[in-house]
């Protein structure tokens, strides 16, 4: 009689998995928690049945095409762009992500680089640990009786739009998919006309992809304030450095990237020496309840698809 080969179980990001997510897994199989080189993931994912995600590891068609025995893939995350979906599929190998779980910490987190905008903080903090006290250079914008524009009204847009009213703000939104009555739906032009502060919660796709480029930041004021905490990839980067470069929006905040990690880039080297960009790295979604209710999600969903041990 032939033993079936031991379950293994990859998790890459150990950071987003913890005990109680992979005490989950260890029942279907063995556990694996290690960083990998994308060289040493493309000698180890031969062997391995179900691994477990967030954005750093990329299972592109070269890396899934390595992975003779995956059945399962758990993404810790919304979007799954670091995944080669379709040919996944085409290989029966089912993909599970989060319907959800980052709402919350993603609508704070966006609400967090408003206010930071806004106050001028971060360049006001720079300042005063310099040994400045140059008050004059820092005063804000209000947000009471401004007006919010919303690209993207689903889960987190809508969330997001529940903070602006409490702050005394109107709020208008754009999505051609929704329809509510909870806030103005308008078009795209129309936002980014009257818009005050636009944000981006669209999903990517490719109708979304470098939706907003140089023609869009044409429209916006010029005091305006734009963020985005979606997908790097909606936004086309050169047009808005352009756009900051040359003082046609206010300033602008981004969590996400096309390309991450971030590295050096002229999106990068921009926002060191200027005072109308902040970027953070990828961390909207980062808060400790996001992480730990994330792991358990996904580990719970990866071990119902792979079965008994």
């Amino acid at each position: 009689m032939v033993r079936e080969p031991e379950i293994k179980i990859l998790i890459t990001e150990p950071e987003y998995f913890d005990k109680d997510a992979r005490s989950i897994l260890s029942k279907r199989g063995k556990v694996i928690v290690k960083h990998l080189s994308r060289n040493e993931l493309t000698k180890q994912i031969p062997e391995i049945d179900a691994i477990l995600v967030r954005i750093e590891t990329h299972l592109d068609r070269t890396m899934l095409g390595k992975a003779k025995r995956l059945r399962v893939i758990g993404s810790a995350t919304t979007g799954l762009n670091h995944i080669d979906v379709s040919y996944a599929r085409s290989r029966k190998i089912r993909i599970f992500n989060l319907h959800g779980t980052h709402t919350i910490p993603t609508a704070e987190h966006t609400f967090a680089l408003i206010l930071s905008l806004c106050r001028k903080i971060p360049w006001a903090y720079a300042a005063l640990a310099r040994g400045e006290w140059k008050r004059y250079r820092f005063i804000g914008t209000e947000l009471k009786g401004r007006t919010l524009g919303i690209i993207g009204y689903g889960r987190i847009g809508s969330r997001v739009a529940v903070y602006a009213k409490a702050f005394g703000m109107k709020v208008i939104a754009y999505d051609p998919y929704v329809d509510t009555k909870e806030v103005s739906m308008v078009s795209l032009h129309t936002l980014l006309r009257n818009s005050d502060i636009v944000t981006v919660h669209a999903t990517l796709t490719e109708q979304t992809e470098n939706m907003i480029g140089s023609r869009e930041f044409g429209m916006m004021k010029k005091s305006a304030f734009f963020l985005n905490t979606a997908r790097g990839e909606i936004v086309d980067q050169h047009a808005l450095l352009d756009a900051l470069k040359r003082h046609r929006i206010a300033g602008a905040a981004e969590d996400v990237f096309p390309k991450e990690p971030l590295g050096s880039s002229p999106i990068e080297r921009y926002a060191r020496k200027a005072n109308n960009l902040i970027i953070t790295p990828h961390i909207a979604a980062s808060t400790d309840i996001a992480v730990h209710e994330a792991g358990i999600e996904i580990a719970k969903e990866v071990a119902d698809a792979l079965g008994p041990a």
